[in-house]
């Protein structure tokens, strides 16, 4: 059963279920719709044409890279014995699994080569950068904070919270109740949970930690896990993030786009040169 064809090459119904596989693992759905149909098989077109193009090129891929990923390839399966039934129960043989690592990292090379970052991007396009988008780089309201939790909401719980709360005069009470009373893991580190913005926590915990003045200790909270005495540890208001903190990130984002963008404009010319059915009926 016949997908596409570009040029002489035709695409198999086989392929493309793999691909799809791949699509719609990427874009979290059960069920694929039209869009990722549209989007495995356009990434088959597309993927061909590149490594015809490749092709035509002097890259050159060694054996010993091939058999490099062979062995990377094997090492995702329990054994030998199991790398082997899956070529048995997909009919694939050995040679072609090589063919196809051949293949990709001729057109990894060939990416590389041709689209890699380019030249480098002045200052002064990067102050205009950070400048026109300068709500990206403002940084999230942060609290730290530890916490003694009591798991169960019953009124045996709430009680045995209280009780702990009542003995809690100083840092050092707190510190001391929660690596000895604790219900949860943190209670290693006498209760840090560490820096966290607002929607990490649930509502009711958050709600209480960023009102609480620093070294405060709460009152026991409940939320779905149980009773929470939290106590805040620190604060980091919410700031725009500093050009030279963020100008190198800044810089590998505008090379990654400019690349991509080369990579497209290639793509539209050998598609505009190419022969290119698509059966819709068979996606």
């Amino acid at each position: 059963m016949i997908v596409a064809k570009v040029n002489d090459y035709e695409i198999k119904f086989q392929e493309y279920q793999a691909e799809l596989k791949e699509v719609l693992k990427n874009m979290h759905l059960g069920e694929p719709n039209n869009e990722a149909k549209k989007r495995a098989v356009e990434q088959l077109i597309d993927g061909y044409l590149l490594l015809n193009s490749a092709k035509k090129t002097n890259i050159e891929i060694s054996d010993d890279e091939i058999e490099h990923e062979m062995v990377d390839l094997k090492l995702k399966f329990k054994s030998e014995e199991d790398f082997n039934n899956m070529l048995t129960e997909n009919k694939i043989k050995i040679e072609t699994i090589k063919e196809r690592i051949k293949n990709r990292l001729i057109l990894t090379k060939y990416v590389n080569l041709n689209f890699a970052n380019g030249a480098d991007i002045p200052i002064e396009k990067l102050r205009e950068m950070y400048k026109e988008n300068l709500n990206s780089f403002k940084t999230q309201e942060m609290v730290k904070a530890s916490h003694i939790l009591i798991k169960g909401t019953d009124e045996e719980s709430l009680l045995k919270a209280k009780k702990l709360y009542k003995k809690i005069k100083t840092k050092d009470d707190f510190n001391k109740i929660a690596a000895e009373c604790s219900d949860c893991p943190s209670n290693c580190q006498c209760g840090d949970l560490g820096y966290f913005p607002k929607g990490k926590m649930v509502r009711d915990f958050e709600d209480v930690a960023f009102n609480l003045e620093l070294n405060e200790i709460s009152k026991p909270v409940k939320t779905k896990f149980g009773y929470h005495i939290i106590m805040n540890t620190g604060k980091k208001e919410s700031v725009f993030a500093d050009f030279n903190e963020v100008k190198d990130a800044l810089k590998d984002r505008l090379k990654r786009i400019d690349s991509e963008l080369k990579l497209i404009k290639h793509l539209k010319g050998l598609r505009s040169k190419a022969n290119i059915v698509i059966n819709h009926e068979e996606l």
